[in-house]
C-alpha cells in the first residue's frame, strides 16, 4: 500500500477473509478497525499529516507545520463511495469535488484550532496540548519499535524522512492511521509547495548544525554563535529519545 493504493474497506469480517483468501500466498496486510465516529470538518471526514525525521543517530524531529488533509464528500458511514471515507490527496485529486471546498482539499492547523474551538465553546481545549502531545507520544512508540531497522549498517550522515496520518474522533481523541517513508513530501500539492520551503530550511539546520555543531564552536568561539546553537538544539525536535 502506498501513498492510499491498495486500501480495501470491508464490513463483515467474512468479506475480509474471502478477499485475503484470494490474494497470493505469503503476501502480508494490515488489518485496521475503522474509526465509525470521526471528528468532522464540516460535516467531511478528515486527517492530519505531519512529516517526523530522523538522523543517523537516531534522534527523532517533529516539524510543527502539519495540516488537514479533507474528503470531498460529506461523510456517511454506510456510503461505499471511497471519496467520503479515505482522504488521501492521490485518491481525493481524481474525485468530481476535489478543491471545491478547501484549495488542494488541505488547510493549516490555524483552520482546525478555530473550528474546535468554535464547535465546543465550553470546553477547555489545547491543540498543542491535547492533540500535538498525542502525536509525538505515538512517534516515539513507533520509532522504539522499529528503530533497529532504521540504520542496520550504521551509515554516517544520513537521514529518512516519515509522513505520519493522524485522525481525531469525536470525542477529541488522536489515533495514528499510518506511518509512510519516502524523501520529499509528493502527494498533497498545495500545502507541500507551503511546507517545502519549511522542511528544506529544517534538513539544513538539523544535519548540517549537527555535523559543523563541534567544529563552529571550537574555531569560531563566538559567543552568540555558541548560544544560538545551545538555544536552538533541541528546537522542533521531539527529542526524549535518542539511543
Amino acid at each position: 500500500m502506498w501513498l492510499g493504493r491498495g486500501i480495501e474497506i470491508f464490513r463483515k469480517l467474512k468479506d475480509v477473509q474471502n478477499f485475503l483468501a484470494s490474494k497470493p500466498a505469503n503476501t502480508y496486510w494490515v488489518a485496521q478497525k475503522y474509526i465509525e465516529r470521526p471528528l468532522l470538518y464540516n460535516e467531511r471526514k478528515f486527517d492530519i499529516r505531519v512529516w517526523v525525521l530522523v538522523t543517523n543517530k537516531l534522534d527523532v524531529y517533529f516539524c510543527q507545520q502539519g495540516y488537514m488533509r479533507t474528503s470531498s464528500d460529506s461523510y456517511d458511514l454506510s456510503a461505499t463511495n471511497n471519496y467520503v471515507h479515505l482522504t488521501n490527496n492521490c485518491l481525493q485529486q481524481h474525485g468530481n469535488n476535489y478543491g471545491r471546498w478547501e484549495e488542494g482539499n488541505t488547510l493549516p492547523y490555524e483552520a482546525l484550532k478555530k473550528w474546535i474551538k468554535d464547535k465546543y465553546p465550553k470546553i477547555e481545549f489545547d491543540f498543542e496540548k491535547h492533540i500535538l502531545k498525542r502525536m509525538k507520544d505515538l512517534i516515539i512508540d513507533t520509532f522504539l519499535a522499529w528503530k533497529k531497522n532504521l540504520n542496520p549498517y550504521n551509515r554516517k550522515n544520513c537521514f529518512e524522512l516519515f509522513g505520519y496520518d493522524f485522525l481525531i474522533d469525536e470525542d477529541l481523541r488522536t489515533w495514528l492511521i499510518e506511518v509512510i517513508s519516502l524523501l520529499k513530501p509528493r502527494s498533497d500539492k498545495i500545502h507541500s509547495i507551503r511546507s517545502t520551503p519549511i522542511l528544506i530550511w529544517v534538513y539544513l539546520t538539523i544535519l548540517l548544525l549537527d555535523f559543523y555543531r563541534e567544529w563552529l564552536i571550537t574555531c569560531l568561539k563566538s559567543y552568540w554563535i555558541h548560544y544560538f546553537l545551545q538555544k536552538n538544539q533541541g528546537q522542533g525536535r521531539i527529542i526524549t529519545y535518542s539511543s
